[in-house]
């Protein structure tokens, strides 16, 4: 026996030792009071397993004084080690299936989550860590956890543990982790091929190889696009990248020649109503919007450029509208809960209950039934250029703007920032007349928002809704009562000053067109 292998003998018999301590406490308290702790015992025994199985797997490796390699940093996973001890074993024999590969991760996620709520009392009080456990649920984890370290224990230490099965091994846990890997490892692709191969090793190395070239081919694809001279002349215009965008609308419906007009006019932005029809149960409509990049812009730049463009869109979709234009809906807006049961009306639980607040948290839209056409796209239209020209000058407007709106769509019924949004939206407005000349910063920012609008229209709510604000000054320590109505007022009071300004710009663009034409 090697001396690498003789240490990994010493540390597996000290977890398997400590595992038999805890797990003896278990089984000896079993049934007095205490079965959330013996509960706990067990996992930790549970744990200890683990950690044999993986210095069993890591310490057999003879590579000079190589200690605890890839598995010392995971030791402190509490649910890397409960997988190990529930599936680990396996990996050296060939019957394992993705089913348990699913459970033993859904399992040891499962377990350690109960485990915290069973060990802890309520900081309320209200709750006991012990009337939370089930009964028999310790006995049957006690009982679980003895089968598994006496099946262990009869084990023993192999000599020559091949280097690259431990590396696939550790590869091969940290991707089924991951998100997008995982919905590789488990496609149906992957799955025929382990039916193939017909055993675990192969597939997982196989699997690994697999993702080991698709990184080395995207690593030098991206060394390649870092060293790209930037192009010049014609080239530069050559289309090299697009990119979609979801944008969801709690206000407008749109119509399905909405975006003709824009399409024909914008190069590198193209705009689609989406059909996807799971969005219409929380969102009024979904829009695609695709832009194209050019060779121009190297990929370094790429996320900055996209959400840039991507962000003032949305802002210039906004202020356009005078509506709700955001990446994504609140769901949570009236439910916390999956499904109540009145278990004194049906006992079998089919009878289900729906309890909601007397109002739910979202604006009436659809009783304004406004609806995303040709004619709003036309004052998109432009918005947007007004927006993007003048970008400079408009840049703490924009940035206001921005931060405003993502308050305001992200308000649900567990994140209640009403009074926020609509102060966000308030400072939005005075920087929007600072940039212009409207407001000099010091004097009275109501009086000047008063005259303003009043040259624009009559606006009967004017009058409070800036009242609200000047209130809802820090400084002040007012808080009004503030509803999504009033944030919704205070944004469409920012919409239609902006809307006004980018009117008088192209206005003066195209004058000063027509001048230089004669």
């Amino acid at each position: 026996m090697s001396e690498n292998t003789s240490g990994a003998q010493k540390v597996r018999d000290n977890c398997l030792s400590n595992a038999e301590g805890l797990l003896s406490v278990a089984e000896r308290e079993l049934g007095k009071n205490v079965d959330n702790v013996c509960f706990h015992l067990a996992l930790l025994a549970m744990e200890e397993i683990g950690k044999a199985i993986m210095v069993s797997i890591s310490l057999t490796v003879s590579i000079g004084n190589k200690e605890l390699g890839n598995f010392r940093d995971d030791f402190g996973d509490h649910e890397k080690k409960l997988f190990w001890a529930l599936w680990g074993a396996s990996t050296k024999s060939n019957g394992f299936t993705k089913e348990e590969i699913e459970q033993a991760r859904e399992m040891s996620k499962t377990l350690h989550e109960r485990r915290l709520l069973y060990l802890y009392t309520d900081p309320s009080g209200a709750v006991d860590g012990r009337s939370e456990i089930r009964e028999g649920e310790a006995k049957n984890l006690v009982e679980l956890t003895r089968a598994r370290l006496e099946l262990e224990k009869m084990k023993k230490m192999v000599d020559e543990f091949d280097e690259e099965d431990v590396k696939t091994l550790t590869w091969f846990y940290s991707a089924i982790r991951d998100e997008d890997k995982a919905k590789s490892i488990f496609s149906g692709t992957s799955m025929k091929k382990f039916q193939e191969l017909g055993n675990g090793k192969d597939w997982m190395k196989w699997l690994k190889e697999a993702f080991d070239k698709n990184d080395e081919q995207m690593r030098e694809l991206t060394q390649k696009e870092l060293t790209r001279q930037r192009p010049e002349g014609s080239d530069a215009e050559i289309p090299k990248y697009k990119m979609k965008i979801r944008i969801q609308s709690q206000s407008h419906s749109i119509r399905n020649n909405a975006f003709n007009k824009w399409n024909a006019g914008i190069k590198d932005i193209k705009l689609y109503k989406s059909d996807r029809k799971e969005t219409k149960h929380y969102a009024k409509s979904e829009m695609i919007m695709e832009l194209t990049v050019s060779k121009a812009l190297q990929s370094v730049h790429l996320w900055e450029y996209g959400f840039f463009m991507a962000k003032t869109f949305v802002n210039a979709l906004n202020v356009a509208t005078g509506g709700l234009f955001w990446w994504y809906i609140p769901k949570n807006i009236e439910k916390f809960y999956d499904e109540i049961i009145d278990l004194e009306v049906d006992k079998t639980g089919n009878t289900k209950l729906m309890v909601v607040p007397e109002k739910r948290l979202a604006l009436g839209w659809d009783e304004m039934k406004l609806v995303l056409d040709e004619n709003q796209m036309g004052r998109v239209l432009a918005v947007y250029p007004f927006f993007m020209r003048e970008g400079k000058k408009l840049k703490t407007f924009l940035e206001a703007y921005a931060i405003a709106l993502s308050v305001f769509c992200k308000i649900d019924i567990h994140f209640r920032a009403e009074a926020t949004a609509f102060y966000e939206f308030f400072k939005t407005l005075k920087a929007a007349f600072l940039i212009f000349g409207d407001w000099n910063g010091k004097g009275d920012f109501k009086e000047a928002a008063l005259k303003r609008f009043k040259e624009i229209g009559e606006f009967k709510e004017l009058d409070e809704v800036m009242q609200m604000g000047i209130d809802l000054d820090p400084v002040s320590g007012k808080v009004p009562n503030i509803t999504l109505t009033e944030v919704a007022g205070i944004k469409l009071y920012c919409d239609i000053y902006m809307q006004l300004q980018a009117k008088n710009y192209m206005e003066q663009l195209a004058a000063t067109e027509k001048e230089k034409e004669n």
